[in-house]
C-alpha cells in the first residue's frame, strides 16, 4: 500500500527537470497527468482544469506536506524574484558550480547572493566546505533551512554566513544577516564560473582587447588576465554576467507565464525557444483524463 510519504515522494517527481523537459519536447502530457491525478485530490471540476492548474493543485499539497529541496528553490524564486525584486532586473540561477561545490540558488541584482538549502531531510556534512567556496565568489551567502535546524547551524557556521528560515507559512524569515563580502572574493574562482564571452567582455572592459587565438589557449590566457582584476572589479563583472543570463525579454516572458509552482524549474531547465512555446501550450490545454 502506498503511504502518505510515498505518495508525496512520487508527486514530487512531477516537479523535476526530466519531466518538464519531456513535456516540452514531446507535448505528451499523459504520464505527468496520470502522476498528478494519482497523488492529488481533485473534485468534480477536474474536466474543466488545465494542466497548469493541475500543477498548482499538486504544488499546494507538496509544499504543505513535503518540503523537499524543490519546494525551497521555488519559494526563493517566487519570493525573491517575483515579489521582492522583478524578473526583469534580478537574475535567478539554479545549481551554479563554484569551486568544488554547487550553489543551490544564486540571485544577482545589484550584487550577488548565494543560497544553500538545507531541508529537514538534509545532512550538514559538507556545509562548511560549501559555504567556504561560496565566500570566494559571492557578496552574501545564506543558508536557508527548517526552523528546527537553526540553533545547530548558528553554532556551526562561519559568522559571515547568514541564516534564513522557511516558515510553516512559507515566509522567508531572516534570522541572521550575512556579512558583505564583495571585497574578499577571489577573481580566479569567479573566472571559472563565467562563460567565455562573459570573461572576455570583462577583460576588454578593464584591461584591453583580447587577441584572437585557438580555443585551447584562450581560456588559460584570459584567466591570467582576469586574475589581475581587483576583487571589486571581478565581482562587478560577475554581477553583470549573471544578470544578463536570465533577465532578457524572451526569458522573462517565458518564466512569467509559467504557473507559480514551476518558476524554479523554468529557470533551471534549458529549453529552446520552440520547446518553451510547446511547454506553455501544453500547460494551457485541458487535463487529459485517462480512458477507463
Amino acid at each position: 500500500m502506498t503511504t502518505t510519504l510515498d505518495s508525496l515522494r512520487l508527486l514530487s517527481r512531477a516537479y523535476t527537470r526530466p519531466m518538464l523537459t519531456q513535456l516540452a519536447r514531446t507535448g505528451d502530457a499523459r504520464a505527468l497527468t496520470d502522476l498528478l491525478l494519482t497523488h492529488v485530490q481533485v473534485g468534480d471540476d477536474v474536466a474543466a482544469l488545465r494542466l497548469g492548474e493541475l500543477f498548482e493543485r499538486g504544488w499546494s499539497r507538496l509544499s504543505a506536506n513535503y518540503r523537499n529541496e524543490y519546494v525551497y528553490k521555488n519559494e526563493l524564486a517566487t519570493r525573491l524574484v517575483f515579489k521582492r525584486h522583478s524578473p526583469r532586473t534580478a537574475s535567478f540561477q539554479v545549481e551554479l558550480r563554484i569551486g568544488s561545490s554547487i550553489a543551490d540558488v544564486v540571485v544577482a541584482n545589484g550584487t550577488t547572493t548565494a543560497y544553500e538549502i538545507k531541508t529537514e531531510f538534509d545532512s550538514s556534512r559538507r556545509l562548511s566546505s560549501q559555504t567556504s567556496d561560496y565566500l570566494k565568489a559571492f557578496d552574501k551567502v545564506y543558508v536557508v533551512t527548517h526552523p528546527g535546524h537553526i540553533s545547530r547551524y548558528e553554532g556551526e557556521l562561519d559568522p559571515r554566513i547568514g541564516l534564513i528560515i522557511l516558515s510553516d507559512k512559507h515566509a522567508l524569515t531572516p534570522y541572521r544577516k550575512a556579512s558583505p563580502n564583495a571585497e574578499n572574493v577571489d577573481p580566479r574562482t569567479i573566472f571559472r564560473c563565467m562563460r567565455r564571452d562573459e570573461y572576455i567582455r570583462a577583460i576588454e572592459s578593464y584591461i584591453g582587447e583580447v587577441p584572437t587565438m585557438p580555443n585551447g589557449l584562450i581560456a588559460g590566457y584570459c584567466e591570467e588576465l582576469f586574475k589581475q582584476l581587483t576583487a571589486k572589479q571581478a565581482h562587478a563583472s560577475f554581477v553583470k554576467a549573471l544578470k544578463a543570463r536570465t533577465t532578457g525579454k524572451c526569458h522573462v516572458d517565458f518564466v512569467s507565464r509559467l504557473p507559480s509552482s514551476l518558476r524554479a524549474l523554468g529557470y533551471a531547465t534549458p529549453l529552446s525557444g520552440r520547446q518553451r512555446i510547446s511547454l506553455l501550450e501544453s500547460l494551457a490545454k485541458p487535463v487529459q483524463l485517462p480512458i477507463n
